[in-house]
């Protein structure tokens, strides 16, 4: 019985030295996994804090630029919960970068900042924070179209309507853009006569529809041809 005894007793130490060592090599294993996914967290979160400091981002636009550079999703998210953006401010630098080379409706500004990924609330606070002279914006706005397209008044006016300019905005907007309408006519009627065929009533009855009148029509498909 005694041999017995002594066999089972080792066995039972082996038994459990493997146990421990099962255990350690757990313990080893989840400290080097907690290690590196702290560790690529403070490296998300650097690339994060890189990102807003030269340019403006909303939550979910630092979050997917994150992701975009190989980071998982809940490590951007960790960067982006922790780099110290004030989303409100961020959307007030968004919008100001916007107006600084293009030209925007409120509403038009709102609906950017919104596809950006800010908040209703972020995008109504960026635009409200931002000197946006409706009126000038929309002048501009006006004389951008104009700069690659032909427009009659009227079709100008209900474009600049259609990008959140009040009546009021884009009426002004077409009355002092120094369009002439004359040559706005001819050059939609050249526009048209480059990718199909029209007879003259046929050109003028098309530049009525965009808005011209039947004098302005009359003068741009007779200096189109």
């Amino acid at each position: 019985m005694k041999p017995s005894y002594y066999l089972y007793e080792k066995v039972k130490k082996m038994r459990l030295k493997k146990n421990w060592l099962f255990l350690l090599l757990v313990i080893l294993f989840a400290m080097t996994t907690l290690s590196a996914s702290t560790r690529n967290e403070r490296l998300a979160l650097q690339r994060a804090e890189q990102y807003i400091q030269y340019s403006a981002f909303s939550y979910d636009g630092l979050k997917e630029q994150i992701e975009f550079e190989g980071f998982s999703s809940s490590e951007a998210t960790y960067a982006s919960d922790h780099c110290g953006a004030n989303w409100n401010e961020e959307a007030v630098l968004k919008a100001k970068s916007y107006l600084s080379y293009s030209s925007f409706s409120k509403q038009s500004l709102t609906e950017q900042l919104e596809y950006e990924g800010f908040t209703a609330a972020q995008a109504a606070y960026g635009v409200s924070h931002c000197v946006i002279e409706t009126g000038s914006e929309a002048l501009k706005k006006a004389k951008s179209y104009l700069s690659y397209s032909a427009f009659s008044r009227k079709g100008l006016v209900e474009q600049l309507e259609y990008e959140g300019f009040s009546e009021t905005d884009a009426t002004d907007a077409a009355n002092h853009c120094g369009a002439d309408w004359n040559e706005q006519a001819t050059k939609k009627a050249k526009s048209y006569l480059s990718y199909s065929s029209f007879t003259r009533d046929e050109l003028i009855e098309q530049l009525e529809y965009e808005g011209f009148s039947f004098t302005q029509a009359t003068y741009g498909c007779n200096h189109a041809y």
